[in-house]
């Protein structure tokens, strides 16, 4: 089945919005540029350990524990960015991260029982993610 089911196409571009509205927050009210990046920044942290969970339940279940350990460091390293780096560095870091976990995806056995919609969607989803995501860095620091 190749066909991405309504529900998961309507759940994945609702995630988006946050991702889609801060870039366009940012440029038209510069004056709250540090509070859309922390939100922005929140939120993808958020998304970034939504994803992983998702890997810890396969890898229980499956029980990779590649899986698990891959999972809490991506995690950590996401925590500890999120806590020690200025707001549009870490947007810049999450957009690396995210691009990650799907390289992982595309190549690590845990994931290959998934259905073929879930990899173009998680494509999809990704990409306009990191594009929003490091728009907004730039934007953030252009207003810096």
């Amino acid at each position: 089945m190749n066909h991405v089911p309504a529900t998961a196409r309507g759940l994945g571009r609702a995630g988006l919005l946050p991702f889609i509205a801060a870039p366009l927050l940012l440029a038209a009210l510069p004056d709250h540029r540090e509070l859309i990046c922390q939100v922005l920044a929140h939120y993808a942290l958020g998304i970034v350990a939504f994803l992983l969970g998702i890997w810890w339940g396969l890898g229980l279940i499956r029980r990779n524990a590649a899986a698990l350990i891959m999972s809490n460091a991506i995690f950590l390293a996401a925590f500890a960015s999120r806590s020690l780096l200025p707001d549009p560095l870490f947007l810049v870091v999450a957009a690396v991260i995210l691009s990650i976990t799907l390289v992982v995806e595309r190549s690590h056995t845990l994931f290959r029982p998934q259905p073929p919609y879930y990899a173009r969607l998680r494509l999809e989803l990704t990409a306009v993610a990191d594009i929003a995501l490091l728009l907004s860095a730039a934007l953030a620091v252009q207003g810096g």
